[in-house]
């Protein structure tokens, strides 16, 4: 509401800022981790990442361009191979020969190998052999998780990998899955126990498998393990950002079935091996030694680095993950082998998702909160009369944010690789909006309230109505603007008072202002105050009313009328007969709540209301009824019929004054002796003005012919005549002095 106090703006601003910092307190709470965790609010920020890999769809390339290539234990091998799952070590060992001869840079074997060849434990050795002989293996191993940080333990030194003493080159292949079971982080390394008879737990560092692998690619001694920074991994000489302190998040380049698979079966099919269709057919294929197309020769495997793999559901290596196939419900499942494909290409191709920073996330959310805050409750400031337009364009701007954040997010995402967090801004905003609501509807109730103590007993209860729905026409405070006050005062009441008992006296007293102040009400007007029998009105505040001046006469001349009635009953019942005077002027003056602190008014000032006041109070000198100012007179006089009544100087004024007398409405049909008594009384006035003395006598004396007993008419009659005899000095302006208020 305009015209509030520095005080009040500056206490009004304190609240706000307080209001949106408690936004932004309130929406770190909910949404980060360290403080409260709220699964529904942790799914909601995963689901976005999610929605985000999809939005940018699948690497186009991958398949062909990657240096990763899995080889899978599927069915299709299964059936294929003379012997039945688990397989002999030899196969393993066949792998990686022909693997080598191929040119392969690196196998990676994700197949735990805990015990020893069910078929012969000759076939142990050859892959030992094997192992060490190529140089070019990585084995998986596993340790079990013991504690939700992941610190975990291993019950014996090879990590359930009887192969690893081999060379020693083996990553753990356990993974952490959020909330929602979605496998979206990868952790670089963990930290196991190696558990020695009588002595304190070793604890070492173990990579990962994808680590592992990429340990062997860039030569690197078998158990390197990434250095933990503050904010990111290091490693090779790459910096790898933090998803959480142990993991990176995953860049996925699509979902299960990106990168290129080649059937175990089809890379150990030489002329060393007969496969079950060979073995039916009698032909020999031998898809990896065939000279034509075989993958010995074709270059398929030629610096490139394997992974060995089971892409056999039953082998329950398979997870959640946040790119889907999009065919149908639950197809985002991904097998643990091509996880680790995606993170070693995410290393070769340095391609990382980075995640916002914690304190860059706080001053948006801050900014957020704040601007959501600031831009919404200035809206509902509006003055407007479409109350509701206000509320919707607020509604869209916050909507709006909402939208920019998502899509400022994909494309982060997209072009960057930045993972701008979207959750905890959009809590944000939503809260600054809910606050400002909030705020701003307890405001308008405390305004309501106010304006309903303040004018209920000021103006008709439909104006405070309308005040209350649109308190922007309200000025509270000091505001300078053109108005109309009017004074009304009963002639000897103090006379009349005398004669009555206290009881009586309130009552017709009562009676009397409640008829007038029903009347002020009628036409609009505002009721500043009662002084006795005295009453003070005002029209054009605090709703702005272009026609004040004719609403405050018409006010007065019903006002008149109403007396009329009220003594015409009065007389009946005995009681006293009253006339009212009252005094109108139109001016510049000053409105709104004048008082001091918890006590105060909304009321007029100014000399323009001591004009009003001083008017009434010339009734009582030409016996008349409704004395208004040139400026009321001006503004109502193609409405009103009236008459000039006199020129005069009040109290405290030493400009002359031009007053009115107000007859009636124009609104029918003037009466024709009416009319042509104020016609000649006009042509005496102005005879009057022009020292005409005989000339206005005579047309003053027609004027009382046609209306005996008026006053003032009589007093001009007397005022000619006396001039006639001594006229005034020949400086006199015909003005008359009021001495009395």
């Amino acid at each position: 509401m305009a015209g509030l106090t520095l005080t009040q703006t500056i206490k009004g601003f304190s609240t706000k800022l307080g209001l949106a910092a408690s936004v932004v307190l309130l929406t770190l709470i909910v949404t980060q981790d360290e403080i409260l965790k709220l699964g529904i609010l942790q799914r909601l920020e995963l689901g976005t990442i999610d929605y985000r890999f999809e939005a940018r769809g699948p690497h186009p390339t991958i398949s062909e361009s990657s240096d990763v290539i899995i080889i899978e234990v599927s069915d299709e091998s299964f059936k294929s191979l003379p012997d039945k799952w688990p397989w002999p070590r030899s196969y393993y060992a066949h792998l990686i020969r022909n693997l080598q001869s191929a040119g392969a840079r690196v196998v990676g074997i994700d197949i735990i190998l805990s015990g020893n060849d069910v078929y012969d434990p000759a076939n142990d050795e050859a892959l030992r052999a094997a192992i060490r002989e190529t140089g070019i293996v990585v084995l998986a191993g596993k340790i079990v998780p013991t504690n939700d940080q992941f610190t975990i333990s291993s019950a014996n030194d090879n990590y359930w990998n009887i192969f690893f003493p081999v060379d020693s080159s083996l990553g753990v292949v356990n993974v952490r899955a959020d909330v929602d079971n979605v496998l979206r982080r990868y952790q670089p390394y963990a930290e196991a126990a190696r558990y020695q008879p009588n002595a304190t737990s070793d604890w070492v560092k173990v990579p990962m498998l994808g680590f592992a692998v990429l340990n062997k690619v860039f030569g690197l001694s078998p158990l390197t393990v990434v250095q933990n920074k503050n904010g990111w991994f290091e490693y090779n000489g790459s910096r790898i950002p933090k998803y959480d302190p142990m993991s990176m998040l995953v860049n996925y380049y699509g979902p299960s079935g990106t990168f290129r698979r080649i059937k175990f079966a089809d890379v150990i099919d030489d002329e060393t091996l007969t496969t079950r269709e060979e073995a039916e057919t009698g032909e020999q294929v031998n898809t990896f030694s065939d000279p034509d197309f075989g993958y010995k020769y074709d270059g398929t495997f030629h610096e490139k680095i394997v992974l060995v793999g089971s892409t056999m559901p039953e082998d329950k290596d398979l997870f959640p993950v946040t790119m889907a196939r999009g065919d149908q419900s639950g197809d985002n499942l991904m097998y643990g082998v091509e996880i680790h494909a995606n993170i070693i290409e995410n290393v070769l191709r340095n391609e990382f998702i980075e995640k916002q920073s914690r304190l860059s996330e706080i001053l948006l959310i801050t900014l957020l909160a704040f601007l959501t805050f600031f831009v919404t409750s200035a809206m509902k400031e509006t003055k407007s009369k479409h109350h509701f337009l206000v509320e919707l364009y607020g509604f869209i701007f916050a909507a709006g944010e909402t939208v920019l954040i998502g899509g400022a997010a994909i494309l982060l995402f997209n072009k960057y690789q930045y993972l701008l967090t979207v959750i905890s801004p959009t809590v944000a905003v939503v809260g600054g909006y809910f606050a400002s609501t909030a705020y701003h509807y307890v405001i308008e109730r405390k305004q309501r309230t106010l304006i309903k103590a303040m004018f209920s007993t000021y103006v008709n209860p439909s104006v405070v109505e309308e005040l209350i729905l649109h308190p922007e026409k309200l000025k509270l405070g000091g505001e300078r603007k053109e108005l109309t006050v009017l004074f009304s005062d009963i002639e000897g009441f103090t006379t009349i008072s005398e004669g009555m008992s206290p009881e009586k006296l309130v009552g017709i007293l009562n009676e009397y202002l409640n008829t007038m102040t029903e009347t002020i009400f009628r036409n609009r007007g505002t009721l500043d105050k009662y002084e006795g029998d005295a009453l003070m009105a005002f029209w054009g505040a605090p709703i702005p009313n272009e026609d004040h001046a004719m609403l405050a006469c018409i006010s007065a001349l019903e006002m008149q009328e109403a007396l009329v009635v009220l003594r015409r009953e009065w007389r009946a019942q005995g009681k006293p007969i009253i006339n009212v005077r009252i005094g109108i002027n139109t001016g510049d003056m000053v409105v709104g709540n004048m008082g001091g602190t918890g006590k105060f008014d909304y009321t007029v000032i100014g000399d323009s209301v001591n004009l009003a006041s001083r008017l009434e109070g010339a009734n009582r000198q030409y016996r008349t009824g409704i004395l208004v100012s040139q400026r009321t007179y001006d503004l109502v006089k193609d409405r009103i019929l009236g008459r000039e009544l006199d020129l005069i100087t009040v109290k405290g004024r030493s400009e002359p004054v031009t007053t009115f007398e107000l007859i009636q409405r124009l609104n029918g049909p003037v009466d024709p002796k009416l009319e042509k008594f104020l016609e000649c009384y006009a042509e005496g006035v102005r005879f009057f003005r022009q020292r005409c003395w005989s000339d206005a006598k005579t047309k003053f004396d027609e004027a009382f012919a046609l209306r005996p007993g008026d006053y003032p008419t009589n007093l001009y009659i007397q005022r000619s005549s006396l001039f006639v005899m001594s006229p005034p000095p020949r400086d006199w302006n015909g003005v008359f002095e009021m001495t009395m208020k």
